[in-house]
């Protein structure tokens, strides 16, 4: 009697599993919300857009980003649909392999720079080429819709990239999201260079004077560099002019982020969200 009694409720509980399982799937509604993951001193974030498509920007340097893929995406998905990684830098891309690993990534978006005589780039060309993604190099001016929001692309550029100190930061994919609530501008590594050639391009002489640039202006501003004293300048700030600055960073011996690069997002009345400090960091 007692082991019908125990066969009996683990045939019960499978079930109620089974029926667990099957609702969340078939109740699950995407809706628009973007988390930048505490990933210590690295960068990544997962935008989610309310027609079900999925960007993963950056992936960390290690198979940290996995965890943060597990915990965030329901357990019936394995599809992301687009990775955009900002630039080849170990920290922004170095758990990029790991996730073509588990996930079925559709699209990849970068700014096209190649490291042959890299191994770590080599394993990760290996991986993109096994997982056969389409390729995406964007250009200023290109624009992808997802429902009710949309990316515009601001570099690449030619008149931008063309103004700065070629370094790896300064061939950071940079991008505008707008949704219907909000507006995020997405740095990567930029640095004080490109972020004057953006001005330039997209602003002129309007910044004068601490007048804002449409183009530019963004309510939440993903931070360049981890907050490096080698971005954010105060014409750049005062341009984009967002509400919130975060700040993706972790223990480090850069001096990330700066305590120059915090004071001007104090005077600036700029609130300052940090993921060393307040782990992941959800905006809906």
């Amino acid at each position: 009697m007692m082991r019908r009694k125990k066969f009996f409720f683990s045939v019960l509980a499978g079930l109620l599993l089974v029926l667990w399982l099957w609702y969340s799937a078939v109740s699950y509604k995407p809706y628009f919300h973007v988390v930048f993951f505490n990933v210590g001193e690295a960068d990544s974030s997962l935008i989610f857009f309310d027609d079900g498509a999925k960007m993963l920007v950056d992936c960390g340097r290690n198979r940290a980003v996995m965890s943060k893929l597990g915990q965030y995406l329901p357990w019936f998905d394995n599809r992301i649909d687009y990775l955009l990684i900002s630039h080849f830098d170990s920290d922004h891309y170095g758990g990029c392999a790991e996730v073509f690993k588990k996930y079925d990534v559709a699209k990849v978006i970068s700014n096209g720079d190649t490291k042959p005589d890299d191994e770590f780039w080599q394993i990760w060309k290996d991986y993109l080429d096994r997982e056969g993604a389409e390729e995406i190099i964007p250009y200023a001016g290109d624009v992808l819709n997802f429902g009710s929001a949309q990316i515009d692309f601001l570099v690449p550029s030619a008149t931008a990239t063309l103004a700065v100190k070629q370094t790896d930061n300064n061939h950071s994919v940079v991008f505008k999201l707008i949704s219907p609530s909000s507006t995020f501008l997405f740095m990567g590594d930029a640095e004080n260079s490109l972020e004057t050639a953006l001005l330039d391009t997209f602003c002129g002489t309007s910044t004068v004077g601490g007048v804002s640039c449409p183009e530019l202006k963004a309510d939440y501003l993903k931070v360049g560099h981890h907050g490096s004293d080698s971005s954010s300048g105060e014409d750049f700030l005062s341009a984009v002019n967002p509400l919130n600055a975060i700040i993706s960073v972790g223990n480090n011996s850069y001096g990330h982020p700066s305590l120059r690069v915090l004071k001007k997002l104090e005077r600036a009345n700029i609130d300052i969200w940090r993921t060393d400090q307040m782990s992941d960091i959800i905006v809906k």
